[in-house]
């Protein structure tokens, strides 16, 4: 029970470091993109869809169904344009994004590393 709980965890950790590279991905893309005129930019929707899927399963990651979460990228329109040109990228906060996002990986990779050596140790025990 203990290990399959490990390894949801492992599975769970896993889905958000997929998030966190889509939103790289996509705030590269918003960077790229600062200078074209009309363009929106993308955000990548997960943690809405894994409250879903946590409401729905009572909050215990051994009993979510993974292949439910599909982090994706929609385009934002949440803010109004902030030039003439229609084009809505706040380079400051993509930077900031960025550096955020960046955060959020390398905590979850140290996450991930973690449970791999309390699984590693509790196969290696001599209990």
């Amino acid at each position: 029970m203990v290990l399959n709980n490990l390894f949801a965890n492992n599975d769970l950790i896993g889905k958000a470091m997929e998030a966190t590279s889509l939103r790289h991905d996509a705030i590269l893309n918003n960077i790229a993109n600062v200078d074209v005129p009309g363009f929106q930019r993308g955000i990548v929707e997960f943690e809405s869809y894994l409250e879903r899927e946590l409401s729905r399963n009572g909050d215990q990651p051994g009993n979510i169904n993974f292949n439910n979460i599909r982090p994706s990228i929609h385009t934002s329109n949440e803010h109004l344009a902030h030039r003439l040109d229609g084009n809505n990228v706040d380079i400051e906060m993509e930077m900031v994004g960025l550096y955020q996002n960046s955060t959020r990986y390398d905590v979850l990779a140290n996450s991930l590393m973690n449970n791999y050596r309390r699984i590693n140790a509790a196969i290696n025990s001599n209990i």
